[in-house]
C-alpha cells in the first residue's frame, strides 16, 4: 500500500496498492485487496474521512470495494476473464496416490479446465467427485506450467473443487505443495467459470476453503453473465480481521 495515496485531502482518490508474493509480484488477490479494503474503512481517519466505499487501484486495473453492514467487505473485480483450451495434467493426477481415476470428474485422463481471471493471474480448475477425494488431495512437487498463455501469462495455481447437494462449493489451492486456506482470486475464477457453465444470469457461490488446513474460509462470489455467456461482472465478498500491526524500515 502506497502511503502517499492515503492523503487526507485526496481521500477520493484510488487507493494504490502492490501485491507481492516472495516469489513475485501478483496483479491481483484477494487477500490483500479484501484485507486493505478492510483496514481503511474500518478505522477512522484511514482515508481521510470514515465512509463505507473505497477503490483500490491494482495492477490489474481499478477496483471498487464496500464496506457492508456485516463487516464483510466487497469488491468489484476488474477482470480480463478467459478460458484458455482444456489440458490433461497426467503428472498431476499420478502423483496422487490416495486418488483413483473414479475421484475425478474427468477421469484420469481428462483434460481439465484452465481459466484466467486477470492476465497474469490463472488457475487450473481440477473438479473433484467428493468431498472425501478433496479431503485426500495433496500438492504438487512443482510449480504448474501452462503453454500458450499469452497476455495472461503470469502465476498458476490448481484450485481443486466439489460441488456440494447444498450449492456450497468445497475448494482446495495449492501453488506447489503449499496450500493457501482462503483465495479470492480463485475463488472468483471459479465463480467465473461455474457462472458460465449455468449460462446468462446473475449467480451467487459460498465457497468454502481451508477446512483441511483448520483455517475455514467462507468466499461469496456474485457473477454476472450476459450474452453468449460473457462474464460480465465478477464480486468478491470475505470478512478480514487485524491480527498484528507494526513498521517496515528502510
Amino acid at each position: 500500500m502506497h502511503e502517499g495515496s492515503l492523503d487526507p485531502n485526496t481521500s477520493d482518490a484510488p487507493v494504490k496498492i502492490d501485491i507481492f508474493t516472495t516469489e513475485e509480484e501478483l496483479p491481483f488477490a484477494g487477500h490483500p485487496t479484501v484485507g486493505s479494503s478492510w483496514f481503511l474503512l474500518s478505522g477512522p481517519g484511514r482515508v481521510g474521512k470514515q465512509r463505507k466505499e473505497i477503490v483500490l487501484q491494482t495492477k490489474a486495473g481499478n477496483m471498487p470495494a464496500t464496506l457492508l453492514d456485516s463487516g464483510r467487505v466487497r469488491v468489484k473485480v476488474h477482470t480480463d476473464y478467459k478460458e484458455h483450451p482444456a489440458i490433461a495434467f497426467p503428472w498431476i493426477k499420478s502423483a496422487q496416490i490416495n486418488l483413483q481415476g473414479a475421484d475425478y470428474a474427468n477421469g484420469t485422463d481428462g483434460a481439465e479446465a484452465v481459466v484466467s481471471i486477470v492476465k497474469g493471474v490463472s488457475y487450473v480448475l481440477l473438479r473433484l467427485n467428493s468431498e472425501d477425494a478433496l479431503k485426500r488431495l495433496q500438492g504438487t512437487s512443482g510449480r504448474i506450467e501452462v503453454p500458450g498463455l499469452g497476455e495472461w501469462q503470469g502465476f498458476v495455481g490448481l484450485y481443486a473443487f466439489y460441488e456440494k447437494e447444498d450449492g456450497n462449493v468445497r475448494t482446495r489451492m495449492f501453488a506447489g505443495n503449499l496450500e493457501d486456506p482462503a483465495t479470492g482470486s480463485a475463488a472468483a475464477t471459479l465463480g467465473g467459470w461455474l457462472g458460465r457453465q449455468k449460462g446468462a444470469g446473475k449467480w451467487t457461490f459460498e465457497i468454502i476453503q481451508g477446512v483441511e488446513m483448520g483455517r475455514k474460509s467462507e468466499i461469496e462470489v456474485f457473477v454476472e453473465a450476459g450474452e453468449g455467456n460473457r462474464v460480465e461482472r465478477v464480486e468478491l465478498s470475505g470478512n478480514a480481521v487485524e491480527v498484528a500491526e507494526g513498521s517496515i524500515a528502510f
